[in-house]
């Protein structure tokens, strides 16, 4: 196995931001959106890597870690893994609209987070 580093995950997080963004564009809003949390949490396992030496265990590690080094944008991030584990585990759809926002905020995220590690 590969031995992990802050920028193995920087580079997980940005191919599943571009699967993201592929999913969206073939109609597949469920994948869109799970993707789209998910290069967020692999930058979010960037930074914890090289900040703190680990990788976060699981989504309430993560939402405290971003409460502590983003809390501007906490509230995002929780609703980000809501819309996830909807897309994922429930009948809901997810419309292009709610994807695409999705997605968006994943940029804006991983983008912020990973310009601390200096991708």
């Amino acid at each position: 196995m590969k031995a992990r580093s802050p920028q193995s995950f920087a580079r997980k997080s940005r191919i599943l931001l571009h699967q993201a963004e592929v999913d969206l564009s073939q109609g597949c809003n469920e994948k869109s959106a799970s993707a789209s949390y998910f290069a967020v949490e692999n930058a979010i396992n960037a930074l914890s890597l090289k900040r703190q030496g680990n990788i976060p265990r699981g989504y309430r590690s993560r939402l405290a870690l971003m409460g502590r080094w983003f809390p501007e944008d906490v509230s995002e991030f929780d609703s980000m893994h809501r819309v996830r584990v909807r897309a994922d585990h429930w009948d809901d759809l997810i419309s292009k609209e709610e994807a695409r926002k999705q997605l968006d905020e994943a940029k804006r995220m991983i983008d912020k987070i990973l310009s601390i590690i200096g991708r």
